[in-house]
């Protein structure tokens, strides 16, 4: 068999076997010219086998048939739990054969129980060092490349990792458009390194499971049929508590084919640097202007011109660790829709605080509910407003605060003095929105109708009077 490594020795003693098998003169196949061979020399010789298992010496036999044949059992026990692998013999398993006159050995049964018991069966692969320590192995070289493409895959698309590939042969990049991105740089940091060696069947890893490992520590195995936890666990000497610990319960109580079991959690090994461009389109906040307007009583504002946002489209250079941004920096940007300014007229025209002599109906709508006159034995000084369509009470003329609060039995009241000997009273409030000294022009809400001070209902209670002297409101209000 290929995977066993037979060499030859000229007859002599077995003290010189373990050196001749360092040799790099092996004579394992060398054919002899009968010009420079004694025929006599080669007369009787017969081979013996000895068998190693690294430094240690298991023993010799007569029939390397018998070696080749255990051997090839050993394998094929194997094979089913590794279908698809090639399978081989440990390279550290030496078969040394030497020529004697009189072979002598031991038991060459017990000496192949002891080959049987310390072969192991292993499969062609490559080991990934990181740093120069060995942190995975994989199939084949191609599983080796494909293992690096993985890792950067971990944190691009196929289509971005396609583009800053073939981004090398282009002379020059294309503008990024609004919401586009790409890559400039990916770079693993650490220093990998691939070598064919052997391995273990079950340590050999996928692309992406290497990938993984690499990134995160861990190592993800899939379960094949009639695996459970203690065979899984027995395999990559763990104690079930653990493998239990590390995996989702609901996984672990079920394990069947296809099932994915973290079996090793370790320190993660690489990282993955990636530079790229992104450019996103964002709004430019519009200003608020106030302009002055004469024909705007002060106080009051309009609005002239509604703000319309713009566009700008920002580029930034974002430099990310393992998918996590950790640095950017604004490359470049570009207004592509000017904002348009919101502008307020703010008025400037003084307040009308001189009435004109003519009076606007105080309330929301109602009905007058009590007339001036003689009432419950006195005179009552001005009309009751009752049932309004709304609360509000206005300021029936222009004019100025002359007092608002609480005033006795008028409950909350407010007098408008109208600057022309003229002043209006709003009683019975329930609350009041104007302050002394306070411009009011017509129509300014002063309050709400209520049911305050000596009231037999909700009602607003109004009077005029004319220098001093109380007036019927109904002569005064249009």
């Amino acid at each position: 068999m290929k995977n066993i490594h037979t060499k030859g020795l000229a007859a002599g003693g077995s003290a010189a076997l373990k050196a001749a098998a360092a040799s790099a003169m092996l004579l394992t196949g060398l054919t002899f010219s009968p010009a420079f061979a004694n025929p006599l020399e080669m007369d009787g010789l017969k081979p013996v086998y000895h068998l190693y298992d690294g430094e240690e010496y298991l023993g010799a036999v007569t029939d390397k048939g018998a070696v080749d044949s255990l051997v090839s059992a050993k394998i094929a026990e194997a094979q089913p739990a590794f279908a698809g692998m090639e399978l081989e013999a440990d390279k550290d398993f030496q078969v040394i054969k030497e020529q004697v006159f009189k072979p002598a050995v031991n038991d060459e049964q017990e000496t192949l129980s002891k080959v049987t018991d310390s072969l192991e069966v292993k499969t062609p692969a490559v080991a990934l060092s990181v740093n120069g320590a060995v942190a995975v192995h994989v199939e084949d070289e191609a599983a080796y490349h494909e293992t690096l493409r993985e890792l950067k895959l971990a944190y691009a698309t196929p289509e971005e990792l396609a583009q800053w590939e073939e981004s090398g042969d282009a002379e020059e990049e294309a503008e990024l458009k609004a919401g586009e991105s790409r890559i400039t740089d990916i770079s693993i940091k650490a220093n990998l390194s691939g070598k064919s060696t052997q391995a273990d069947p079950e340590a050999v890893m996928t692309a992406k499971e290497a990938a993984h490992y690499l990134l995160t520590g861990e190592r993800i195995y899939t379960a094949s049929d009639g695996d459970s936890a203690r065979k899984i666990a027995k395999t990559f000497s763990l104690e079930s508590g653990r493998l239990a610990e590390w995996n989702n319960e609901a996984e672990f109580s079920k394990i069947k084919e296809g099932t994915k079991l973290v079996v090793a959690k370790d320190e993660p090994r690489v990282a993955v640097e990636i530079e790229k461009l992104q450019n996103k389109a964002e709004p430019v906040a519009f200003q608020e202007k106030k302009e002055d307007d004469a024909a705007l009583l002060i106080g009051k504002t309009k609005v002239k011109q509604q703000g319309k946002k713009g566009e700008k489209h920002v580029t930034t250079a974002i430099l990310a660790v393992n998918g996590k941004a950790v640095s950017e920096e604004v490359v470049g940007e570009e207004t592509v829709r000017e904002p348009v300014d919101k502008i307020i007229a703010k008025g400037t025209k003084e307040l009308p605080s001189i009435g004109t002599g003519r009076f606007a109906w105080p309330a929301e709508g109602g009905y007058i509910s009590s007339e001036r006159g003689q009432r419950w034995g006195r005179l009552h000084n001005g009309i009751d407003i009752a049932q309004p369509d709304g609360p509000a009470i206005k300021s029936a003329d222009h004019g100025v605060v002359k007092a608002a609060g609480a005033a006795g039995t008028f409950g909350n009241r407010v007098i408008v003095d109208h600057q022309n000997g003229y002043e209006t009273i709003y009683a019975h409030l329930s609350s009041i929105d104007v302050r002394p000294g306070q411009k009011v022009p017509k129509g300014t809400k002063l309050g709400n109708m209520g049911n305050t001070g000596r009231s037999t209902g909700v009602h607003l209670h109004f009077e005029v009077s004319l220098d001093g002297k109380t007036k019927n409101p109904l002569n005064y209000l249009k």
